[in-house]
């Protein structure tokens, strides 16, 4: 099977895809983009140590919390967010949250809402918020019935803003909410928030929000943060790195990027560009010196103009702080516009695995299991050799290697120790007898190139 042009196979096929907004979701966006910080401060170099909280928190009472510091003991933990029969999106760093986290109990109440932050755990690349919020009306879940109610669950579930010594700390485009209801009135949820910039070993952190459950108040929590009393030993650095890369099979579209932050670290890894562009770069392979190619996680991104500077990160997995560098190679694909083959659907026989599903010459994903039940197809990979930063294709075929249009809702998730990804099709009206008709895996192959000659090495260490 064949498309003549990939780029506008993927677009009709969008075009015929009904995309079903939930109810109150475009108002919750407005609510959120309203409140984006409207300036950002830039912050010291980042020492060669992480700091992480397992020092002191001093946590200054306002509202409903008592009217004397509070200081936060600096030990580790267990996290009660954990503590449900659920599978939890991060669950693969749990031990390393509970080893360096502080148990605040911190709360406060507005509109009928209370927030407690249970506990936080912070390095200089990640802000993770455990949190409960209790509301005195049953939580009403934005969505409808057909959407399936994790997904409901997390668009209903408050985003925190966050403020280092009053100065707005610059969002991500990367920020991840991950929630569960332990009743209709009691909502449990984490938040990780990418930190693009660096923090000072010493904060006064604010986490606020000023809209929850579609109500407008004011949840502003105020936190003084020393974590310089235990260091970790991370990897990070700061190179300011300028290099000018190429998207594009011929190279016609030009990117003058910034390397702005490289850092390992127990919460997480990433790497940090900036750029002045609409389209921002995206697309590349990262490679250390031993010549392993690194799980990029796909994420959001934004894009400015000339005018406006934006900062983007991505997390990488299979970072190591031994590490002397790591280099950065742009990658393209091409089509037939470009004199190239289309891309081509490709099928694979279930049952026997591993199967290798190869995305290009240069590498693809081992697909290690599939598990498939009238509720749900759940499919395991790694990735091998350098491949374009996106998910794993899943596509049910028949043993014609015809595409099976099952309705599903698709979920990504990421082993940040071990690297497995794991794909979910969550199926809706789908039978035992629609199941059997599962017989291959599809997967697309499509030309694809490194641009060695803009390889950014970036040295980590001497």
């Amino acid at each position: 099977m064949e498309h003549r042009n990939f780029d506008q196979f993927l677009k009709n096929q969008a075009k015929g895809e009904p995309i079903n907004v939930p109810p109150g979701f475009a108002e919750r966006m407005d609510s959120i983009m309203a409140n984006l910080p409207e300036k950002t401060q830039r912050m010291r170099r980042i020492p060669k140590k992480i700091l992480l909280v397992a020092a002191g928190f001093i946590v200054f009472a306002s509202m409903s919390v008592a009217a004397s510091p509070f200081v936060g003991e600096m030990t580790s933990g267990v996290i009660g967010y954990f503590n449900a029969p659920r599978d939890f999106k991060y669950i693969s760093k749990q031990a390393v949250y509970e080893q360096y986290n502080s148990q605040m109990g911190v709360s406060v109440s507005d509109q009928g809402i209370k927030v407690t932050v249970d506990n936080l755990a912070v390095d200089d690349n990640y802000i993770n918020v455990f949190y409960t919020v209790k509301s005195e009306k049953p939580i009403r879940l934005l969505g409808d019935e057909e959407t399936i109610e994790q997904w409901r669950i997390n668009w209903t579930a408050p985003h925190f803003w966050f403020k280092e010594d009053g100065r707005y700390i610059e969002p991500p485009a990367q920020n991840e909410i991950d929630a569960y209801l332990e009743d209709p009135y009691t909502l449990i949820g984490m938040q990780r928030f990418a930190v693009v910039g660096t923090l000072e070993d010493t904060v006064n952190l604010e986490i606020y929000a000023d809209e929850i459950f579609g109500k407008e108040g004011r949840w502003h929590i105020p936190l003084s943060v020393d974590k310089s009393s235990v260091a970790v030993e991370s990897l990070t650095v700061t190179p300011k790195l300028r290099a000018k890369v190429s998207t594009g099979w011929n190279g016609e579209y030009k990117h003058d990027i910034t390397v702005e932050k490289v850092s390992i670290s127990p919460f997480g890894n990433q790497i940090v560009l900036s750029e002045r562009a609409e389209n921002t770069f995206s697309q590349f392979a990262l490679r250390d010196e031993q010549g392993r190619y690194l799980t990029v996680i796909p994420t959001a991104t934004y894009g400015g103009n000339f005018f406006i500077k934006v900062t983007n990160n991505f997390e990488f997995i299979g970072g190591k702080t031994d590490m002397k560098e790591l280099t950065l190679i742009p990658i393209v694909t091409g089509d037939e516009d470009d004199g190239l083959p289309a891309p081509q659907l490709m099928s694979a026989e279930i049952g026997s695995y591993p199967i290798f599903m190869p995305e290009s010459e240069l590498g693809g994903y081992v697909m290690e299991d599939l598990e498939l039940t009238s509720e749900k197809a759940v499919a395991t990979f790694r990735q091998e050799g350098a491949v374009g930063i996106s998910n794993p294709d899943l596509r049910l075929l028949d043993e014609n290697g015809d595409n099976l249009s099952f309705t599903a809702f698709y979920d990504g998730s990421y082993d940040r120790e071990t690297g497995k990804i794991t794909i979910t099709l969550t199926f809706k009206d789908v039978s035992e007898e629609d199941i059997a008709k599962v017989k291959k895996v599809g997967y697309y192959t499509h030309p694809m190139k490194l641009n060695e000659h803009e390889a950014i090495r970036i040295k980590l260490a001497e």
